[in-house]
């Protein structure tokens, strides 16, 4: 019989990895059987214990070396035994991969002879707590068909709370005493790796600075722009100090505060507040994109080269949004070398498509985007905060001049969920964890590009000259979101009187004076003997009010609205008494307004005032034509013009 060195690739991030060294022996001469169990205590410690059963399939080969590959994670206090004693193990961590080594002490000779072994070992990496939620981090199980069978089961404190998402789902689930525990198969780990998370809600508080000037001769109106709310994201926006002309929202459904900034100035300004994040859409607050705008977002733009020959074959291959993320998760490899360049390079799509092991989030969200677009889907940009607690894992590369690290991440649209937010960089650096059908609790949206794939710039670029390793983007984590007020400003502008049978433009001015951004709600305005001319207009619950609707999709704290409604009275020939009630989310103001017939126009001091000016204007006008207009200049002869001789 001649040795074989027997090397399985348990847990991999990259597939390549697993080819090079499955071939040190013939697939099927030998089958391991795997019984794992992760026991994660309340520090987040992780014990790991494998029962391993290796069964010889031939009669001219054995095994007497076993390797294991745990990718991305640290491990410690590794031991192994067999029936006969301890086993001899040594471990290695390189280019973000354990290795572990068992030598057996006896040889598995024989068909369908087998050896029973245990494997254990500790890791403080899978398994963190990040402000209030737990989260369980294994990775995906390599495919080999020298895996008979393989079973996992994950035990978690009860007081890491319930559990948030589980990614697969597991197969049972199971409460005892002080733990939960819940159980994998092979089939499942293959697809992904494991990811829970446990707790209900995660909360951060954000102080952000930014700073403007004017350097021209003239004012300048300037705009910065703040967290947005989303699907992802609830904002609590307490404090922005100086305050703004206006929040506008953008395209790209980005808060954008505005300022008016004279000649030869700067300004500093500080916004304060609160976000509450969400692992998976928890609503839709965006309009349905109209053709117009998927084709917008389905465009070529600077960094996203749709029309690349290796971009537009793939994305004829992929079609789908899954595809896509899956193809760049694993074609792309981080680059760590990189973080350490002075100016870290955006290199766009193309270029991420040549270069497949010099990526950073950029590359991956770019080439995601331009695979996406290509394939007609749309698909934009998130740039944004992340915490993490494990580089390695989770990294950010975004840098915004050495001050503020910053990460990028992708988004596509579909028609029932509105922009749903992936994450291929993180998919990749994390062993195969799914970060297409959820998110996690830590990412954070500063803005979001599609109609521009270089604007608007998050926070953390508006830094003044000279001072670009200043930290102006500062996030913590809270225990609960404060006080949430929505408290809208109306008001009402009208002409006084209104004549009846005239079209008369009535202005509602709307303003968000609380803290929270109020999301798709109607503002109304009820009349009773004036009716909305154009537009949309209902009766009021069967009654003889009518109802004129504006629908605001999303009013952020600070911002400034105005609607016109144009209004007709119905009733010609009589003075009546009307009351316009304008209402909006939580609140309603009323003013009364007089209608009065056209022909009372003549009663009105402010019509006879008009009145006698325009006759005095007339009689004086004719009196000067009298008194000048029949008056022709006289020439002697010798000097008449010659346009006249």
């Amino acid at each position: 019989m001649r040795k074989l060195l027997l090397s399985f690739l348990f847990f991999s991030l990259l597939s390549t990895v697993y080819g090079l060294l499955s071939t040190v022996h013939a697939a099927g001469e030998f089958e391991t059987s795997y019984n794992v169990q992760y026991q994660i205590d309340d520090t987040g410690k992780a014990i790991v214990n494998q029962k391993i059963t290796l069964k010889n399939k031939t009669t001219n080969f054995y095994a007497d070396k076993f390797e294991l590959k745990i990718g991305s994670t640290k491990v410690e206090n590794v031991k192994a035994a067999d029936t006969a004693g301890p086993l001899q193990t040594e471990v290695k961590f390189e280019n973000n991969l354990t290795t572990i080594a068992v030598k057996f002490n006896q040889k598995v000779i024989g068909i369908e002879k087998t050896l029973p072994w245990t494997l254990s070992y500790e890791s403080n990496e899978l398994a963190s707590r990040s402000g209030q939620i737990w989260e369980v981090s294994i990775p995906r199980l390599a495919k080999s068909d020298d895996i008979g069978t393989y079973d996992a089961t994950v035990s978690v404190p009860t007081t890491f709370g319930p559990v948030a998402f589980a990614v697969p789902n597991p197969i049972t689930s199971a409460k005892t005493g002080a733990t939960q525990q819940y159980s994998f198969n092979k089939d499942q780990l293959e697809l992904s790796g494991i990811a829970m998370s446990f707790g209900t809600k995660q909360v951060f508080s954000f102080s952000l600075n930014y700073y403007l000037e004017n350097r021209n001769l003239t004012a300048q109106t300037q705009e910065i722009a703040l967290p947005p709310d989303s699907n992802y994201q609830k904002i609590v926006l307490q404090k922005l100090e100086p305050a703004p002309l206006d929040v506008i929202v953008d395209s790209d459904n980005n808060f954008k505060a505005l300022y008016k900034l004279e000649p030869k100035t700067d300004l500093n300004i500080k916004a304060e507040g609160y976000v509450e994040v969400f692992s998976q859409p928890f609503r839709n607050i965006y309009e349905k994109l109209t053709p117009a705008q998927k084709q917008k977002y389905t465009e070529a733009q600077r960094y996203w080269e749709t029309d690349n020959n290796f971009i537009k074959t793939k994305a004829e291959e992929l079609k789908t949004p899954e595809a896509i993320y899956k193809f760049v998760s694993t074609y792309l490899s981080y680059n760590e070398d990189r973080l350490k360049q002075a100016k870290l390079e955006r290199k766009g799509a193309a270029a991420a498509a040549l270069s497949p092991k010099d990526a950073v989030c950029t590359e991956f969200t770019d080439l995601f985007i331009a695979l996406a677009r290509s394939a007609g889907i749309p698909a934009r940009e998130v740039e944004g905060y992340a915490y993490t607690q494990n580089e390695r894992l989770r990294p950010l590369s975004l840098t915004l001049q050495n001050g503020d690290i910053l990460h990028a991440w992708p988004e596509y649209w579909d028609d029932k969920l509105g922009w749903v937010q992936v994450d291929p960089t993180w998919g990749s650096t994390s062993g195969g964890l799914d970060y297409f059908n959820k998110l996690d609790f830590n990412h954070i949206t500063f803005v979001e590009r599609g109609i521009s794939s270089v604007s608007p710039f998050p926070a953390g670029s508006y830094k003044k000259p000279g001072q670009g390793n200043t930290k102006d983007v500062n996030i913590n984590f809270a225990v609960e979101l404060p006080n949430i007020t929505a408290t809208p400003s109306l008001n009402l502008i009208f002409p006084k009187p209104i004549l009846a049978g005239i079209p008369t433009k009535v202005t509602a001015e709307v303003k968000n004076i609380g803290t929270s951004s109020i999301i798709s709600e109607d503002l109304i305005l009820r009349t009773q003997a004036l009716k909305k001319t154009g537009g949309f207009e209902s009766p009021s619950g069967g009654t003889n009010e009518h109802e004129s609707i504006q629908k605001i999709y999303i009013l952020p704290p600070f911002a400034n609205r105005s609607y016109q409604f144009t209004l007709q009275g119905t009733n010609f020939w009589q003075k009546i008494g009307d009351t316009l009630v304008l209402s909006y989310f939580n609140s309603q103001i009323s003013a009364p307004v007089e209608v009065i017939p056209i022909y009372s126009l003549v009663f009105l001091q402010s019509f006879l005032i008009v009145l006698v000016i325009a006759i005095f204007l007339i009689l004086a006008g004719l009196f000067l034509y009298k008194k000048f207009g029949n008056k022709h200049p006289k020439f002697p002869p010798h000097k008449i013009p010659k346009l006249f001789q």
